[in-house]
């Protein structure tokens, strides 16, 4: 198959081996090394459909909305670590990687260049900053920083983040800037809705497997199972127990 070459705007430069800090520069996608484990299939698969729609219509829109939303990352020897906006990136490759392949690109700012920095003390200086987060699709660890996924395609699908951001999206709590704040109501989540007893009987204890699926006009269509556990995670971040959660509304 042959692939759509992906341009972006030639004002920016591609990031160099010395980048100046906060500079917006231009990054392939096939470069970026994920700091977390995992991510939540519904949020990716609504942002896939957009940006799949936006560059159907207009390229231009996409390069527009990219460049008003360039990826953190920090820079350690030939390596560029996303810090941040792990759903954006992930749903961009799945719109478009099969028409653009390796020319698949995002513009990125630096926050800082950890190259000097021996292994150990990248980490810290990492972990301190909240640049990475440790725990894998089923909440579990934290593991260590070398077993990270090392591209985009390969981080797994927590499906309690999946709820916790359709959570969101119906008003369960406010949106907010507290690192990890979805994986902290994923967490929530996870130690009080269970799979239903005939669900993992017949092999869907996953809430991926019937929460919701995805409408050819792209808007995730709740299944009626999907909306009973939905109302019942809406309930329970509206409870005091939630209260200490980013964003907590109360009821």
């Amino acid at each position: 198959m042959s692939k759509t070459k992906f341009i972006l705007s030639n004002d920016f430069d591609w990031c160099p081996d010395k980048p100046i800090t906060m500079q917006t520069y231009k990054l392939l996608v096939n470069d970026l090394s994920p700091t977390q484990f995992a991510t939540g299939k519904a949020e990716i698969l609504y942002k896939s459909d957009r940006f799949s729609k936006k560059f159907k219509s207009d390229p231009n829109k996409l390069y527009d909305y990219l460049l008003l939303h360039p990826i953190p990352v920090v820079k350690r020897g030939k390596k560029f670590y996303l810090v941040d906006h792990h759903h954006l990136v992930r749903g961009l490759y799945e719109a478009l990687n099969d028409q653009i392949g390796e020319n698949l690109a995002v513009y990125v700012q630096v926050m800082f260049d950890g190259t000097s920095l021996e292994q150990t003390r990248f980490w810290n200086a990492m972990f301190d900053r909240n640049f990475v987060y440790l725990f894998d699709a089923n909440g579990g660890g934290p593991k260590t920083p070398e077993k990270l996924p090392d591209h985009i395609s390969k981080v797994g699908f927590d499906a309690y983040r999946s709820l916790a951001w359709l959570v969101r999206d119906h008003h369960g709590y406010l949106k907010n800037n507290k690192p990890f704040s979805e994986f902290k109501w994923a967490n929530y989540f996870r130690t009080r809705l269970l799979p239903k007893k005939q669900g993992i009987l017949s092999g869907k204890c996953d809430f991926h497997d019937f929460l919701f699926s995805v409408s050819k006009k792209g808007k995730i269509i709740l299944t009626d199972e999907g909306e009973e556990v939905l109302n019942e995670a809406l309930f329970l971040a509206m409870g005091p127990e939630a209260a200490g959660l980013p964003g907590y509304l109360g009821r």
